[in-house]
C-alpha cells in the first residue's frame, strides 16, 4: 500500500509535514523553518517541506563522500539490479504518484501519468545501457615517433558526489534523469528537488532508498533555492553539478562552481519557421501541442512562429480553428504570481503594437492560451522566455531574416522547421545556431536515447541515455610503461 511504503516521509497529518532525507534517516530540520506548498490548481496546501541548515547539509555531504567509494566498488550488476527495482517501484505506484504530481504542480492526470511512466522507462533504459559502457586500451606506437612499449588502459570512473537539481515542471522525470545515471556510474547523489515539486521529489528519493541504494549514497535536501542553493553548489564536497532550470540561474551556478563538471539544461525560447510549402494542418497541430502543452511551461515549448506575411495569413486561421475544436488546452501555471507576470508581458506587448488573436486573459493561476500577432523582433516578448501558454507570430521578409532572428537570441535550445521538402529542411537547419533542429515536428526532449543539448545560454554538455551516463563519469588512463 502507498501509505505504508511512503509512511516515513511525513507526520501523516492533514496537510502533512514532510521530512528530508539526510542519507540515513528521514528527519525534520533543526531550523524549525518550513515552506508550505500550495497547489496551483486550487490554492490548497499540499504539504509543508523542511528548510535545512548549513550544518545539516555538511552532515549529509559527509555521508555522501564516505559512502561513495564503496558504492563505486559495488559490482555493476548489483547497481543495475537496484536501479531496475527502483523503476519497477515507480511503475507500481504510477497512479498514486500521478495524483500527487498533478495536485502539486498543476498538471492534468494524463500529463502526470505520462511523466511518471516516462521516468520508469528511462530509469530502466539507463540500467540496460550502462552495461555497454566500456573502457579501451591504446598502444604508444600509434603516434609518430613512438615505438611499442607503452599501453594506456583507459577506464571510466565516477566524479564523486553529484549534486542533482531538478525543476518544478518535471520534478520526477528530470530528477530521475540525473539520479539514475549518476548512481549507475558509481557516484553518490545529493538531490535538491525544486520547491514546488519537492514533495514528488521526496517520494522518488524514498523509492531509490527502498530499492536498495545504501546508506549515504543518496540524500535529499530541501528548501528554497535562495536558502540553500548557493551553499550546495559551492560546497567543496560536491564534485559535479547537474541542473535543469532557467538560464539566469544556470549562469549564477556556473559562477560559483568553478572547475566542477557541469551538465545544464536551461532556457529555450524556441522558434518555429514555416516555409510556404508547409502542410498547414500538420504545422498548426504541432504549434498548438508545442506551445500549450503543460501551459507552455517547458524549456522545449514553442514561443514564436515566423514566416512571410502570406504564409502566416494562411496558417493563423488553421491554428485558431483547431484551438476552438480542442478542449482543455492548458491548465494553470505554477503560481498566481507567475500568471500575473505573464499577463503583464501580454499587456506590455499589446502596448507596443501586438494584437491578441485569441486568449490574453487571466483568472487566478490560469492564463488563457494566447496567440499574439503583429509582433516584431524588437519587442521584449521575443527575447524573453515566457514560461506560459503564449505564442507570438512574427512576419519576416524571407527565411534568412528568420534565421538571423533565431541566431541573435541568447537562447539556443531547439528550433523547428516546417516544409514538405526535407532537403530544404536539412539545408536550412545548418543555418540555425541551436542544439537541435526538428523538421516537421515540435521541439521536444526525446526519444530519451537521442542527444539533447543547448548552445549559448541554453545549456552545457549533452544529455540522452548514453550521453548522460558518460557525462556522469570521467576517463582515467593508467599507462603501463615497458609492459613485461
Amino acid at each position: 500500500m502507498p501509505a505504508e511504503f511512503f509512511e516515513t516521509l511525513s507526520n501523516n497529518a492533514i496537510p502533512p509535514i514532510y521530512r528530508f532525507f539526510n542519507g540515513k534517516d528521514w528527519v525534520e530540520s533543526t531550523s524549525g523553518n518550513r515552506i508550505a506548498i500550495q497547489s496551483p490548481v486550487d490554492g490548497s496546501v499540499v504539504g509543508e517541506i523542511q528548510v535545512v541548515t548549513p550544518s545539516e547539509i555538511d552532515e549529509a555531504l559527509t555521508r555522501n563522500v564516505d559512502a561513495q567509494k564503496k558504492w563505486e566498488a559495488t559490482p555493476l550488476n548489483v547497481r543495475v539490479k537496484i536501479v531496475h527495482l527502483a523503476a519497477d517501484w515507480v511503475m507500481h505506484y504510477l497512479d498514486y504518484l500521478a495524483v500527487l504530481l498533478a495536485r502539486e504542480v498543476g498538471k492534468t492526470i494524463s500529463e502526470a501519468k505520462s511523466e511518471i511512466k516516462r521516468t520508469a522507462e528511462l530509469t530502466d533504459y539507463f540500467a540496460d545501457e550502462v552495461q555497454s559502457i566500456r573502457g579501451e586500451t591504446l598502444d604508444s606506437d600509434n603516434f609518430p615517433g613512438y615505438d611499442k612499449g607503452r599501453i594506456a588502459v583507459i577506464e571510466r570512473v565516477a566524479h564523486g558526489v553529484v549534486l542533482a537539481i531538478a525543476p518544478f515542471n518535471y520534478p520526477v522525470n528530470l530528477a530521475g534523469s540525473k539520479i539514475a545515471p549518476a548512481l549507475l556510474m558509481g557516484n553518490s547523489v545529493v538531490f535538491k528537488p525544486p520547491t514546488q515539486g519537492c514533495i514528488s521529489g521526496l517520494h522518488l528519493t524514498r523509492i531509490f532508498q527502498k530499492a536498495g541504494v545504501p546508506e549515504g549514497v543518496i540524500s535529499c535536501l530541501t528548501g528554497g533555492g535562495q536558502e540553500i542553493g548557493s551553499y550546495l553548489v559551492s560546497h567543496p564536497k560536491v564534485t559535479m553539478v547537474a541542473f535543469t532550470g532557467s538560464s539566469d540561474t544556470g549562469m549564477a551556478i556556473a559562477r560559483i562552481a568553478p572547475m566542477k563538471p557541469l551538465l545544464f539544461e536551461c532556457g529555450g525560447n524556441n522558434a518555429t519557421i514555416v516555409f510556404p510549402d508547409a502542410d498547414m494542418n500538420l504545422t498548426a497541430t504541432e504549434i498548438i501541442k508545442g506551445g500549450f502543452s503543460y501551459a507552455g511551461q517547458r524549456c522545449t515549448a514553442i514561443k514564436y512562429v515566423m514566416g512571410t506575411q502570406g504564409v502566416l495569413d494562411q496558417l493563423l486561421p488553421v491554428v485558431l480553428k483547431e484551438m476552438e475544436e480542442t478542449t482543455n488546452l492548458a491548465g494553470p501555471v505554477i503560481t498566481v504570481q507567475v500568471a500575473e507576470n505573464i499577463e503583464k508581458i501580454i499587456k506590455d506587448s499589446v502596448a507596443q503594437g501586438a494584437k491578441v488573436a485569441v486568449g490574453g486573459h487571466r483568472k487566478d493561476a490560469y492564463i488563457e492560451p494566447t496567440i499574439l500577432t503583429h509582433v516584431t523582433p524588437s519587442m521584449n516578448i521575443v527575447s524573453t522566455e515566457v514560461f506560459g501558454p503564449v505564442i507570438s507570430f512574427i512576419a519576416v521578409g524571407d527565411m534568412d531574416e528568420a534565421a538571423n532572428i533565431v541566431n541573435g537570441q541568447r537562447f539556443g535550445l531547439q528550433a523547428c522547421v516546417f516544409t514538405k521538402d526535407e532537403g530544404t529542411g536539412l539545408k536550412y537547419a545548418k543555418l540555425l545556431d541551436v542544439g537541435t533542429v526538428q523538421i516537421n515536428g515540435s521541439p521536444q526532449r526525446g526519444p530519451d536515447h537521442f542527444p539533447f543539448l543547448g548552445v549559448k545560454q541554453s545549456g552545457v554538455g549533452v544529455q540522452g541515455v548514453r550521453y548522460s551516463l558518460e557525462a556522469m563519469s570521467r576517463i582515467k588512463p593508467v599507462v603501463i610503461n615497458k609492459p613485461q
